[in-house]
């Protein structure tokens, strides 16, 4: 039977570490081992003491003596003592109880997949279910991954997927230029699905937690950065296999197009002085050099609802009615 390390980077949130141990802890197959990465903040609200007191060899908690960031903790992971098969946990997702018991069999059913992985609910902040995943083949080649994730029908979470511990570490683990991580997951499911295939549980078995933003920080210009870095990595891809690059023949303009949208209405519904100086213009000017270098066309101005967005975000009093409407629609 083969062994697992659950590893769950965290940062504070001592009643969502909670839960999400309680559900590790109550795994029906019984070789595991779960791993808190932690860092010298994690330990505020007493999270940490509490987990010691729960006396439980199965939890180690690796904890910095230094304040971390995202990249930092997760860049840890792959230096990280592992057993055979790993899984990355997110602190405040659930595993259903025989999550472990479902990927066992997989893995005695289809020892050549090199990434496993099973349908899952979205929750809410309280764990109520809002609702599924999307379905998902039983069988994905990376080109398909790919393919279905340019064109929505994939939901790409960094929860849920089980891979052998030494291929991460011979990928280097999840790639930290990405900020804030946005993205990379997807490239490390897409690279350890390239080693062989992934294959897919139809059963749900575990609970992807979505909390409603309640800051006016904006992640406008961080996203924006994440997403040249992915657009670079697709452009490897599409050198480095002619089945990568019809993936981007066929579906490559839509996703472009529909991001660039995205990004577009995300600074739109975003107030001026909380834009870290980024521009619709801006975004534009950023994308178009790495765009065109997918041999895609970058016409953001002919593509549909991003003309009225540059309208409205021209004018002022325009733009204030804007956000108040979007207030009051909230």
């Amino acid at each position: 039977m083969p062994g697992f390390s659950i590893i769950i980077p965290f940062k504070t949130g001592k009643t969502y570490l909670r839960e999400c141990l309680h559900s590790a802890l109550l795994q029906t197959h019984d070789d595991f081992e779960i791993i808190i990465l932690a860092d010298n903040t994690s330990n505020q609200d007493g999270a940490l003491d509490a987990v010691i007191a729960l006396k439980d060899p199965r939890i180690r908690i690796e904890a910095s003596t230094e304040n971390l960031n995202i990249l930092e903790n997760w860049g840890r992971i792959k230096d990280l003592p592992k057993k055979e098969f790993m899984t990355i946990l997110g602190y405040d997702d659930l595993l259903s109880k025989d999550f472990l018991k479902l990927i066992s069999s997989m893995i005695q059913e289809d020892p050549e997949a090199s990434l496993y992985h099973t349908h899952f609910n979205y929750i809410d902040a309280e764990g109520n279910t809002i609702k599924p995943c999307l379905p998902l083949p039983e069988r994905l080649s990376a080109d398909l991954y790919l393919a279905l994730s340019l064109e929505d029908k994939i939901s790409v979470m960094a929860t849920g997927y089980v891979f052998k511990s030494e291929d991460y570490d011979r990928l280097g683990g999840i790639p930290t230029n990405y900020p804030n991580l946005i993205y990379a997951d997807l490239q490390l499911w897409i690279a350890l699905s390239s080693i062989s295939y992934l294959k897919v549980s139809p059963e749900i078995a575990f609970s992807f937690r979505i909390h409603a933003s309640v800051t006016k920080t904006s992640k406008n210009r961080i996203i924006l950065d994440a997403f040249v870095v992915y657009l670079k990595y697709l452009k490897q891809l599409q050198q480095s296999n002619p089945l990568f690059e019809t993936a981007l023949k066929n579906w490559g303009q839509a996703f472009v197009n529909n991001s660039t949208r995205a990004l577009v209405h995300r600074l739109l519904k975003t107030e001026k002085k909380y834009r870290d100086q980024l521009s619709i213009q801006e975004i534009f000017n950023t994308l178009e050099p790495v765009v065109l270098d997918l041999r895609l066309a970058f016409l953001p101005k002919q593509i549909k609802g991003i003309p009225p967005a540059v309208w409205i975000d021209r004018y002022d009093l325009i733009h204030h009615l804007f956000l108040s409407l979007q207030k009051l629609r909230q």
